[in-house]
């Protein structure tokens, strides 16, 4: 089955629950191959459980979608066009929307040694990194290997079960939205954010200084207010450090 036909558009005057260029809306989905229904992907915990994927450290929970701005898979945003706060559809994408054709000019035969050498046990199902290229190996043929360094999904007819559970409209909630959506895990009543005419300034928790990486997701999250705010020119990140409370007992801390 081919692509469903999308349903481009701006929203309809006086249903601001249709998703449209622009929105910023949160979906569930499970993720399926269609030719074995092998879940890949999806935010559903009790699916996850229920088809025994869960994972005590991954997050479940809707995803953040800005639509437009191609933070998901084209064929699949743009299927979420048009559709209602609550609705729910399956979504078919052929390979060459999704995850490409594959190649057969990526099957190579990689000695026994070289993949030894890697430190990976050389067996059927196995990741293997050789050069710079990731590949499976999908057969033991003694002292060569076939591995396959398409991508996974490579040559997949990709189904998704999708549905939309929320419109984000609150200007404030959709900074938060997407602070959250860079620095995940701290609770959002932790920020505080405030805008003037051309700047929007967001006191960050000092539990932030201590996560790997934030310096690059804070110019993540400045490129996504800005784009939010066209009028702001400038969007500054604020840290408090008070002073510790003096020590008026005498003792030394501990």
């Amino acid at each position: 089955m081919a692509e469903k036909a999308s349903r481009k558009g701006e929203t309809p005057q006086g249903n601001a629950d249709v998703v449209s260029d622009g929105n910023l809306i949160y979906i569930d989905y499970v993720a399926r191959t269609k030719d074995d229904g092998r879940i890949f992907d999806l935010t559903l915990e009790e699916v996850a459980k229920k088809e025994g994927l869960f994972k005590e450290n991954d997050r479940y929970e809707p995803m953040l979608v800005a639509i437009g701005w191609k933070w998901l898979l084209p064929a699949l945003e743009e299927q979420l066009v048009g559709m209602k706060v609550g609705e729910s559809k399956t979504v078919e994408i052929p390979p060459e929307k999704g995850a490409g054709i594959r190649d057969p000019k990526k099957l190579k035969l990689i000695p026994r040694a070289k993949i030894l050498k890697s430190g990976v046990r050389p067996a059927k199902g196995e990741q293997v990194k050789v050069g710079n290229e990731q590949g499976t190996i999908t057969a033991d043929l003694g002292r060569q290997l076939r591995v396959d360094f398409n991508p996974p999904l490579a040559g997949k007819t990709l189904v998704f079960d999708v549905t939309v559970k929320e419109m984000v409209r609150d200007p404030n909630q959709k900074i938060m939205a997407v602070i959250k959506r860079r620095i995940p895990g701290i609770p959002n009543d932790k920020y505080t954010v405030s805008a003037s005419k051309e700047t929007i300034t967001i006191e960050m928790p000092k539990e932030t200084r201590y996560l790997e990486g934030v310096q690059y997701a804070e110019i993540g999250v400045a490129a996504d207010v800005l784009k939010l705010n066209p009028d702001a020119k400038q969007v500054k990140f604020i840290v408090t450090y008070e002073r510790p409370k003096e020590n008026t007992t005498g003792q030394t801390p501990s």
